[in-house]
């Protein structure tokens, strides 16, 4: 899901911004050769640091890679809360739901976040206490998010939407369903383009509209 903050970063010292170079790195290496495939020189390559910096940051690669998991699921907070003036003063739900769409389908196919996901799914059984984690503080986290901007259109009486969780997965599997999951197995063979997307999002959010709008 979308690493988005709230608020503006701290400043961090050399110490982190040489650990977050590494962990930044570690993720093109993990996702081009697999957990399995990627050797500790390869990450200390990646990151253009020694081994011996690597392993006194982190103890191994399973420490490179739970500290990769653990960063990127730390960085997800309310990534929609900027919308949440927007879902107060939008004149129709369509406009509301056109926005929503846009932000929240884009964030969740940044190459990124897809990246992400991918690596995650892919060692879920190696590691399921970090496959958990980021279920909860990512996947659950940008749901909530979702459901707070959804829940003020049900206020304004501008939606219907008697079961919220309910909602929220149904207005993400109208947006993600196809463009996320090509991505997942087809990505660089079949990618979507921006004319796509662009229909996706139309589409999505007119049918969340269709079967939550009041009568």
């Amino acid at each position: 899901m979308s690493p988005q903050t709230e608020g503006a970063e701290p400043t961090i010292t050399k110490t982190e911004a040489k650990r977050r170079q590494m962990i930044d790195a570690a993720l093109t290496v993990f996702v081009t050769n697999g957990y399995v495939g990627t050797s500790t020189d390869q990450l200390a390559a990646a990151a253009a640091v020694s081994k011996q910096t690597l392993y006194k940051t982190f103890g191994d690669k399973e420490g490179v890679f739970a500290a990769l998991i653990h960063h990127a699921a730390d960085g997800i907070r309310d990534p929609f809360a900027p919308l949440l003036d927007t879902m107060r003063e939008a004149a129709t739900a369509e406009e509301a739901l056109r926005l929503l769409a846009t932000q929240f389908t884009r964030s969740i196919l940044n190459p990124h976040v897809q990246q992400l996901r991918r690596l995650v799914i892919a060692e879920a059984t190696r590691f399921p206490e970090l496959g958990l984690l980021f279920w909860e503080r990512g996947f659950v986290r940008v749901s909530e998010s979702v459901g707070r901007c959804l829940q003020i259109l049900d206020e304004r009486q501008l939606l219907a939407i008697p079961d919220l969780r309910i909602a929220v997965e149904h207005f993400a599997g109208m947006l993600l369903w196809i463009p996320s999951n090509r991505i997942m197995f087809a990505g660089a063979a079949l990618p979507v383009t921006e004319d796509e997307l662009d229909r996706i999002i139309t589409a999505g959010s007119n049918a969340f509209l269709r079967a939550y709008q009041r009568d």
